[in-house]
């Protein structure tokens, strides 16, 4: 873990290509708003520096309403759009990953979202992104 930047709800990093985002627990005891996402885009701009990464972004450790919430806020976030390859969701049920794959409102055809219940198969996705995108 490279550098991390924590805001008020989660931790930051980059690393092998890829922005990691790992929600706090106690600190998101409430519903998301849309407000937190200056933060959240903040902490991306200083860890990409100018450049373009997949980002991971780690919903286990949250409530399902939680989880969704942040999922519905970053989905078809315009800012974050222009600043990240694509956003890999890992979720710990098959529920949340269902819920999440069936809301029409997620779907981006500029963007990829995609949701896995295997943190080492959205890792692997990550990098096979940013190999795609980054390679020479």
């Amino acid at each position: 873990m490279n550098n991390p930047i924590k805001c008020r709800k989660a931790k930051f990093w980059l690393e092998d290509g890829v922005l990691f985002c790992v929600f706090i627990p106690k600190e998101c005891d409430n519903q998301f708003k849309d407000d937190f996402i200056e933060d959240f885009l903040k902490a991306i701009a200083l860890l990409s520096n100018g450049s373009y990464y997949p980002l991971l972004i780690d919903l286990r450790q949250l409530s399902n309403a939680n989880a969704f919430s942040v999922v519905k806020i970053l989905a078809k976030n315009p800012e974050l759009k222009m600043a990240i390859l694509s956003k890999s969701f890992v979720v710990n049920s098959y529920f949340m990953q269902f819920t999440i794959l069936f809301c029409k409102r997620i779907q981006d055809p500029v963007i990829p979202n995609k949701v896995f219940r295997s943190y080492e198969n959205a890792i692997k996705y990550s990098l096979e992104t940013n190999y795609v995108f980054n390679a020479y």
